[in-house]
């Protein structure tokens, strides 16, 4: 309550958190996420090291410095998909709507935290959002997420409708900025068309 008073108070809109099926018999949490914002979020050490290797070695490292309540830090991505990310490693489920809004963000994160379930959620949710306008971007993210299922789906929308990826914003940046990828996009669809 009082971490909601403070998110008022300081003129921040709250965004609800999905239930994620905590028992009355569970324990008291005995660790906090922190976001980029610097909200805390009360979770349970064991659920988030059973969901994920990476938070369970976080988990443990910090619990070595003997922290009353030990602060897991996840930040560079909103408040929001924190909290999304978080549901899904309590419910192994995500929401369309939590897709659409943060599926970019939940890739990250079950790349960066191993959460190999979500990973598959996220690159199937967006696989089925690829447009000329953001296949660019998605088929950077597969590569820096190694998602290859993700990365395939862009190359073929790449090679079907390169006239109009090719007057995008990404594309120019792509151009610009990457030419290994422009290159392996061109060679692609050279192949593709042999």
């Amino acid at each position: 309550m009082v971490q909601l008073k403070k998110m008022l108070s300081a003129g921040r809109s709250v965004v609800e958190v999905p239930a994620i099926g905590v028992s009355v018999d569970m324990p008291e949490p005995d660790v906090c996420v922190v976001t980029s914002d610097g909200v805390r979020i009360p979770m349970h050490s064991k659920i988030l090291a059973s969901a994920s290797p990476v938070l369970e070695e976080i988990i443990e490292m910090v619990q070595n410095r003997r922290n009353r309540k030990p602060d897991i830090p996840i930040l560079g991505v909103p408040y929001g998909a924190v909290c999304a990310f978080l549901a899904f490693l309590y419910s192994a489920k995500c929401r369309d709507d939590q897709m659409e809004m943060y599926g970019v963000h939940l890739l990250a994160l079950s790349h960066v935290y191993s959460v190999s379930h979500l990973k598959q959620r996220c690159t199937r949710g967006l696989s089925d959002r690829l447009s000329t306008e953001n296949v660019v971007d998605m088929i950077q993210l597969a590569r820096l997420c190694s998602a290859p299922d993700l990365h395939i789906k862009c190359m073929k929308l790449l090679s079907t409708n390169f006239k109009a990826v090719e007057e995008t914003e990404g594309w120019k940046f792509l151009q610009d900025n990457d030419p290994y990828l422009e290159l392996e996009i061109l060679q692609f669809m050279d192949e593709d068309e042999s």
